[in-house]
């Protein structure tokens, strides 16, 4: 996201990493939304078939009115006694917190029958915020403290939504809110798209073909890669059958699907799988893991470089990936929440030995709220112990593109920050995991299938 490759902060003390050296998020529970009831409801058009060389998945924005996101200026916040309710909380990737704050007031506006409402943000350090907001269009408790400068903003953002005028393009400060009016579209909107979603992207950002800069192009160094045996996690942990699928999202952004097993017994063995999004390093053929930025500051502590012989090397990593013989190029296939909809059945695998009767199977079901939204609910067991669950997971978009990453599903926390769930396809998901009584996201693999 552009929120997240435009600041970052150093790796946070006590937070827990997955094997790969991947930070997994301190999430909690989102509450599980009945499926909204919107007005009037935009048709869905057909789009045409993609030419040779565009992301397959990604639709365009829908015809009809826009709705405005409209800046009211910066006001008087006090940690102790806040003009407004804060409703959530981020503590590292704010963009995708606006989102989904924006998402709830537009879900309530439509509830209400209101034609607008308020959003305030108000943030800190790089990566955090408190979002709030209010259904009420006349709400004007954000004064309570006072105006800032004439109510003059600070533009250090820029969050757009595809079917908004405006831009939320100041994140407030520690003690200054900045605050938006959110007015709704004349014509209504569609119910099965997400009011949180960013603007489609542009078809240059979308081609994936032939570059005439010199540089692989995404298309090129799409496929299937191997590596017997590479060293990742921090510390390195060897990590064999290493396989990778790498998919393209547009012309500097990729998204991978990784497997493989640690293997260093008597205190480790495990399987692991993930899912990532890298965007390019302008002017090389080096990837970035955007997660890693909000941890870590240095830019190249996560990169991922392909070469033209079909090799890709991550740095600060041993061993390299190469290109299966016989790969063909892989197009990006987007996976949809209807499908994901049924029952799924998983397990938390704890990877050291001495832990494994922590490991825990789940049972849920999952259930499509909207295009990019589905809620999940089942019980999970570990030591014997029946333990019930509930999530909401909102799919993530990296620079305008939409992913198979979907956040903000773990326990005792209401912060989507960070992915927890890739789905692979519409059968196969993977992520990190924690014990299901702890506050904490361990960095412990979780699979799951479908199964009905």
């Amino acid at each position: 996201s552009a929120e997240r490759q435009s600041g970052s902060v150093g790796r946070p003390v006590g937070r827990r990493w997955s094997l790969l050296g991947q930070p997994c998020s301190e999430m909690r529970v989102v509450p599980v939304e009945e499926p909204q009831k919107y007005g009037v409801v935009v048709g869905v058009t057909e789009q045409p078939a993609p030419a040779s060389g565009v992301v397959v998945g990604v639709l365009t924005e829908q015809p009809g009115g826009r709705g405005s996101v409209e800046s009211l200026g910066r006001w008087k916040e006090k940690r102790s006694d806040s003009a407004m309710p804060i409703k959530l909380r981020a503590v590292e990737d704010t963009e995708t917190m606006v989102r989904v704050g924006f998402g709830k007031l537009v879900d309530e506006l439509v509830q209400n029958g209101a034609s607008g409402g308020i959003l305030a943000v108000r943030g800190g350090s790089p990566g955090w915020c408190n979002v709030s907001w209010s259904a009420s269009p006349d709400d004007t408790s954000y004064q309570r403290h006072g105006s800032v400068d004439g109510t003059a903003s600070t533009k250090h953002g820029n969050v757009r939504f595809a079917d908004f005028e405006g831009v939320v393009d100041d994140l407030g400060s520690e003690n200054r809110m900045a605050v938006y009016r959110v007015t709704l579209p004349s014509g209504g909107l569609d119910r099965w798209k997400w009011a949180g979603r960013p603007p489609p992207p542009a078809p240059a950002d979308l081609y994936t073909g032939p570059r005439g800069d010199g540089l692989l192009s995404t298309e090129e160094i799409s496929g299937d890669y191997s590596a017997p045996c590479i060293c990742g996690g921090d510390p390195p942990f060897p990590i064999f059958c290493n396989s990778m699928t790498v998919v393209p999202l547009g012309a500097d952004t990729i998204e991978t699907w990784r497997t493989g097993c640690c293997f260093l017994p008597p205190l480790m063995i495990a399987p692991f799988a993930e899912g990532a999004v890298r965007t390019r390093n302008p002017g090389t053929n080096a990837f970035l893991n955007p997660q890693n930025p909000p941890f870590n500051p240095d830019p190249n502590s996560d990169l991922m470089t392909f070469s033209a012989d079909g090799t890709a090397r991550a740095t600060q990593r041993c061993g390299s990936f190469k290109k299966r013989p016989g790969s063909q190029k892989r197009a990006f296939q987007k996976v949809e929440t209807r499908d994901l909809a049924g029952k799924w059945c998983g397990l938390g695998f704890v990877p050291f030995v001495p832990y494994w009767p922590f490991s825990h199977i789940k049972c849920t079901t999952k259930r499509a709220l909207d295009e990019d939204r589905y809620a999940e609910s089942g019980l999970a067991c570990v030591l014997c112990l029946p333990i019930p669950i509930s999530a909401t997971r909102t799919r993530q978009y990296v620079n305008g593109h939409p992913t198979n990453g979907f956040a903000g599903g773990s326990l005792n926390d209401n912060d989507p920050n960070l992915v927890d769930q890739w789905h692979r396809d519409p059968g196969c998901a993977a992520g990190c995991a924690g014990l299901p009584f702890s506050d904490e996201v361990g960095p412990w693999p979780f699979f799951a299938k479908k199964v009905g």
